[in-house]
């Protein structure tokens, strides 16, 4: 009998530095206000590629294709950026912290992953690649903030500098639950190549 499937997602780990700024951040944007539910930084990481509910026969071949692109792939370092929101700042539904430094390197390791797993059967992602570090997520039927709710939020924030070293890709299941999500590693595969 086959298993369930796994909920998995190809993620970088974010180190203690912007751990530590994501919980600053949040603090200045629970200072103005904005009604939302916060992720845990202890838990947060920077999603590549979510893959959904995946067969678990997968994981292996999954983990191949990782160590193949992983051995191409050199170590690039990150920044923690401005306070941004999706769909923007009049509306927001998600509240993120942004990126800076190698973003050039950084999709072009996700354009790589993305290409390697539609080997496996995974969709190819069709949504444009926009990094962030999600901060949380607005409570469903909030009423929107006032315009300038935002605005504070993001000026308490300003642009940070924490950085997020790129050293290596993850394949994570995530498993949820009323407490929230559980995140466990199913492989973790250092950049080891000359870069490009």
């Amino acid at each position: 009998m086959v298993g369930e499937p796994w909920r998995l997602f190809v993620a970088i780990d974010l180190g203690s530095a912007a751990r530590q700024e994501l919980r600053r951040a949040q603090d200045a944007a629970r200072g103005a206000e904005l009604s939302a539910r916060w992720v845990d930084p202890a838990g947060a990481h920077l999603t590549l590629k979510f893959l959904g509910a995946t067969d678990r026969a997968l994981v292996g071949p999954l983990g191949a294709a990782l160590r193949a692109v992983a051995a191409r792939r050199a170590p690039f370092l990150l920044h923690t950026g401005e306070l941004g929101a999706f769909p923007n700042g009049r509306r927001p539904r998600v509240i993120w912290l942004g990126l800076t430094g190698a973003l050039d390197q950084l999709s072009a390791l996700q354009r790589e992953l993305d290409s390697a797993l539609v080997a496996l059967g995974i969709p190819a992602e069709v949504r444009p690649f926009l990094p962030h570090l999600t901060l949380g997520r607005v409570r469903d039927g909030a009423p929107p903030p006032a315009p300038e709710t935002f605005a504070a939020a993001a000026a308490a924030v300003d642009a940070t500098d924490a950085p997020v070293p790129v050293a290596s890709v993850r394949l994570v299941r995530s498993e949820l639950g009323p407490g929230g999500a559980r995140y466990t590693t199913l492989c973790d595969v250092p950049l080891m190549g000359g870069g490009r």
